[in-house]
């Protein structure tokens, strides 16, 4: 179906079919992330959002695709790329295609849908485009994200980038007696899922809100059906690596795989089993070097706040900080509605 076209004879098309987002793969080639697939795309929509993802074709040929989705309730419709916990969706096309020109073009578009706010989140490395481009009235949800470069390989890695206490922990793990599995059936999620249980028990009681507030708001932006969704539409796209002490689960990771790209998605343990056995470092470690093995060229490890404890676990592994954002845009309606208020996030989670 065609949109509304945003001027300069920019034909638009919505919802873009699968065929059309492999095709706008291909073009991306090594930029695209996990993220950014129709597999993700049918994974948030499994989870109760609505296609309406948006392809710019320009009279040269030109094609940028934004991966978008809308809120299912049409009292209140809310577009985004991708909705606040769903990581990165921004502008997909070709590495010269993505151009200041084409992005006002593409801004002109989202501020014209039928709703108050469209949430935009692009991939890190075009954050300074963005911030000179956003219309006025945009509201920057700044965030710190880590990205580990892998170059030189696993060995550069391990001695260049990996802090010396690190080191350390993974050769204690080593004498420690763990088994590690890896899955990218989802066989292994109901065990994922129960130490994510107990994580967030954790990160209640390390809080100083109310009791019980953490633990709700984290486990509304993770339930387990969201992880079900992903592993069911990613397939062997998404891994879980587990770590068991005397057979028991100590530790458990979710890593997404998109041709160069690794991203830790999601850790959890069980603390009392874990932090004796540093099962948690062990299996990120791991996790690590099969990324180099597969010739992976960058782990992306999420969003973070500083001094935060998720946050000095992630830095004793090297990574590059950057200071990204996402952005909600003024759509057609907005100041018709009582404004909505940002969502309060918490960045326990990678």
């Amino acid at each position: 179906m065609s949109g509304r076209a945003p001027g300069d004879g920019i034909r638009v098309r919505t919802p873009v079919p699968d065929h059309t987002w492999h095709d706008i793969l291909a073009e991306a080639g090594q930029d695209a992330l996990p993220s950014q697939t129709p597999a993700w795309r049918s994974a948030v929509c499994a989870h109760g959002w609505r296609d309406a993802s948006r392809l710019y074709t320009w009279p040269d040929g030109t094609r940028l695709l934004v991966p978008l989705v809308r809120s299912a309730d049409r009292t209140s419709a809310e577009y985004a790329s991708w909705p606040v916990g769903w990581g990165v969706g921004g502008v997909l096309g070709a590495p010269a295609a993505l151009t200041p020109d084409r992005a006002r073009a593409v801004l002109r578009d989202l501020a014209s849908l039928p709703t108050d706010r469209v949430y935009l989140r692009p991939p890190p490395s075009s954050t300074a485009m963005w911030d000179a481009l956003v219309p006025p009235g945009t509201r920057r949800n700044s965030r710190l994200t880590q990205i580990l470069d892998l170059d030189g390989g696993f060995d550069h890695v391990w001695h260049q980038r990996f802090r010396g206490k690190l080191r350390s922990a993974v050769r204690r793990a080593e004498r420690a007696g763990l088994t590690v599995e890896q899955d990218g059936s989802g066989r292994l999620l109901p065990e994922f899922d129960r130490l994510f249980e107990l994580s967030l028990d954790r990160w209640d009681r390390q809080s100083d809100e109310p009791a019980g507030d953490v633990r709700r708001r984290v486990r509304a932006k993770y339930p387990l059906t969201k992880f079900t969704a992903v592993a069911d539409h990613l397939g062997a796209h998404c891994r879980i690596w587990l770590a068991r002490h005397d057979g028991q689960p100590a530790a458990a990771v979710v890593a997404l795989h998109q041709g160069p790209y690794v991203v830790y998605w999601q850790g959890a343990m069980d603390k009392v089993r874990s932090a004796p056995t540093y099962a948690a470092p062990y299996l990120l470690h791991l996790v690590i070097k099969d990324a180099c093995a597969r010739g992976a060229r960058a782990l992306h490890m999420g969003d973070t706040y500083p001094g935060t404890s998720v946050t000095r676990f992630k830095t004793a592994f090297g990574p590059d900080e950057y200071h990204t954002a996402g952005y909600w845009i003024p759509g057609a309606d907005s100041g018709r509605r009582v404004p909505v208020q940002d969502e309060k996030e918490d960045m326990r989670t990678p």
